[in-house]
């Protein structure tokens, strides 16, 4: 079938499918999916669509906007979307990839579980589990013979396999946080920038923001400030040290820099948390 959508080149296929008022009830259901080729025209963006979809990138990358949150899909990536929420998608470069719209009761609960753990994307480099449940769904779907409990249970397999994919990658963030966390502490008195603290994770600085934001609640940033404030305080509590000695080993620049932040952070200065009696 032709597609004059833009940004979407000749050879790619489109097909089509009305699902049983069976399968509605009880099974996944699949609505429509394809094969696409795409230049870097080729974008889409939509206040709702009433569909969850999974694209799984064969070759190229996209971005990804949801939930006021950006997202990077490369090759062997898999993109899971809540479509019913606004959402973007558009290809960086040339893109191919498969994809697929489906439904079914447990969509929205497994989507809910698997957005919380890890965002929308998802590595499948060493998954042959999802790639083949993809190559089975869409060969039935061109052929326009679809075997309904077939494929539900093939949706079932990729979203077992992405809480697993999921759960692995919560192991290796907590790993990250827990190693980050260490190196702060160890050098907080020393100049800390984002870039080194991703390079001890081995993460791009973007990648290693949002994984370190979601575990702790705090940007890099933020958290290195607030370990210092914290330090100062109690060595303001506990210690006979000046304003200055404490603002050097807490890590601040100046004690003016120092004196600043504090306020800014507990309303009140160095001299009037060392007054108050705990």
């Amino acid at each position: 079938m032709k597609i004059s959508e833009k940004g979407v080149l000749h050879q790619s296929k489109i097909f089509f499918h009305i699902p049983s008022e069976f399968a509605k009830k009880a099974l996944y259901c699949l609505h429509d999916s394809g094969l696409f080729y795409c230049d870097d025209k080729y974008c889409i963006e939509r206040e709702n669509y009433s569909n969850y979809l999974i694209m799984l990138i064969r070759k190229g990358s996209m971005t990804i906007r949801y939930k006021n949150q950006e997202f990077q899909a490369t090759k062997n990536n898999l993109v899971f979307l809540n479509c019913q929420q606004p959402h973007m998608y558009k290809a960086s470069e040339n893109l191919i990839f498969e994809w697929f719209h489906f439904s079914g009761i447990p969509s929205e609960h497994y989507f809910n579980l698997l957005f919380e753990k890890t965002g929308c994307v998802f590595s499948t480099e060493n998954n042959l589990v999802i790639s083949d449940c993809m190559t089975q769904i869409l060969p039935m779907a061109e052929k326009g013979n679809i075997n309904e409990h077939f494929v539900s249970m093939h949706v079932h397999n990729i979203m077992y396999e992405l809480n697993e994919i999921s759960n692995e990658a919560t192991d290796i963030h907590e790993k990250i946080i827990k190693k980050t966390v260490g190196y702060i502490e160890r050098h907080f008195n020393m100049d800390i920038n984002l870039k080194e603290l991703a390079k001890q994770v081995n993460l791009t600085p973007f990648h290693f923001s949002r994984v370190f934001k979601k575990y702790t609640g705090y940007s890099p940033y933020e958290y290195v400030i607030n370990f210092r404030i914290n330090r100062a305080k109690k060595l303001l509590q506990n210690t006979n040290l000046s304003i200055k000695e404490i603002s050097i080993v807490s890590g601040f620049n100046s004690d003016t820099h120092f004196m600043t932040t504090f306020k800014k952070h507990t309303n009140l200065t160095p001299k009037q948390f060392r007054e108050i009696q705990f």
